[in-house]
C-alpha cells in the first residue's frame, strides 16, 4: 500500500484565503482527479495539491477507473483524509469518470478543476493564477497546454484536459465531457463548445503544473480509439456548432 505523508504544516498554519459565498459556504473550487492504475503518480499529485494550494477554498475529489486491490486501500485512507472518491469497476475512460467527478462536486464550486492523476503542482499560487487567468479574460475555460489538429486543411487549436479549470457557467453551458470520446477529441470539443457559446478558451504559458505523461493505455486500445474518434469528431463539430 503507498503511504501518504502527513503535510509538515497543521490546518491552522496553513495561508486562509477565505472568501465567502453569499449563501455562507466557502466552497470555491472542485479538483477532480481522474485515475486508472497509477498509485504511485496519483499520491504525488493528491500530496502535491495539499501542500502547494495557498488558496485553501478547494475539495478533492478522486474518480478511480477499476484499479487494482493496491490502489483500493490507498483510496481507502484518502477517503479517510476527507477526499472525496468514486469507484468504478472497469475503466471508464476520460469523459465519463470526468463527468462523474463534476457530478458530486459540491453545488457551491464557482469552479471547476480537471487533472490527470500523473500531474505534479509547481507553484503555490497555482488555484489563484488560473482563476484570475479566467476571470480576467472571460475565458470559461483555462489550461496549461495548447494542441492542434490539422480539420480539413485548417489549423484548429484546443486547451488540453490535463490541467483544465472550468467556471461553473462555463460548465453548465459547454459540458458534460463528451463520451462518445472517451480518451481522444473530447477537450477539442468541450474548447469548440466553449467558443461557440462566446468565450475565450485560454491556455497559460506559466509553469505551474508538472504533467509526466504516464499513460495507462495500451497501444492496441489507443489506436482503436483513436479511429473511431476520427469519425465521431466531424459528427460532434457539426451538432457543435448549428
Amino acid at each position: 500500500m503507498v503511504e501518504v505523508p502527513r503535510n509538515p504544516l497543521d490546518a491552522e498554519e496553513r495561508p486562509l484565503l477565505e472568501i465567502p459565498l453569499p449563501d455562507g459556504s466557502n466552497e470555491q473550487v472542485s479538483i477532480i482527479v481522474v485515475h486508472h492504475e497509477r498509485p504511485e503518480y496519483l499520491n504525488m499529485c493528491l500530496q502535491s495539491i495539499h501542500v502547494m494550494s495557498n488558496y485553501n477554498n478547494y475539495e478533492v475529489i478522486v474518480v478511480d477507473n477499476g484499479s487494482s486491490q493496491e490502489t483500493q486501500d490507498y483510496l481507502d485512507v484518502i477517503e479517510e483524509e476527507g477526499i472525496k472518491v468514486v469507484r468504478n469497476e472497469e475503466n471508464l475512460y476520460w469523459s465519463q469518470a470526468a463527468n462523474q467527478g463534476a457530478a458530486v462536486a459540491d453545488k457551491n464550486s464557482k469552479y471547476l478543476v480537471f487533472l490527470h492523476c500523473d500531474t505534479v503542482i509547481l507553484n503555490q499560487a497555482w488555484l489563484d493564477l488560473l482563476i484570475n487567468v479566467s476571470e480576467a479574460n472571460d475565458a470559461g475555460l483555462v489550461g496549461t497546454q495548447m494542441q492542434s489538429y490539422l480539420i480539413q486543411k485548417r489549423k484548429s487549436d484546443f486547451i488540453q484536459e490535463w490541467c483544465l479549470l472550468m467556471t461553473r457557467e462555463c460548465w453548465d453551458d459547454c459540458g458534460p465531457w463528451p463520451e462518445e470520446l472517451p480518451v481522444i477529441g473530447h477537450a477539442f470539443i468541450m474548447t469548440l463548445r466553449a467558443q461557440v457559446k462566446g468565450y475565450k478558451p485560454q491556455a497559460m504559458t506559466n509553469a505551474i503544473v508538472h504533467h509526466y505523461q504516464a499513460f495507462s493505455l495500451s497501444p492496441e486500445v489507443y489506436n482503436t480509439e483513436s479511429e473511431k474518434s476520427m469519425a465521431i469528431i466531424p459528427k460532434l463539430m457539426k451538432k457543435t456548432q448549428d
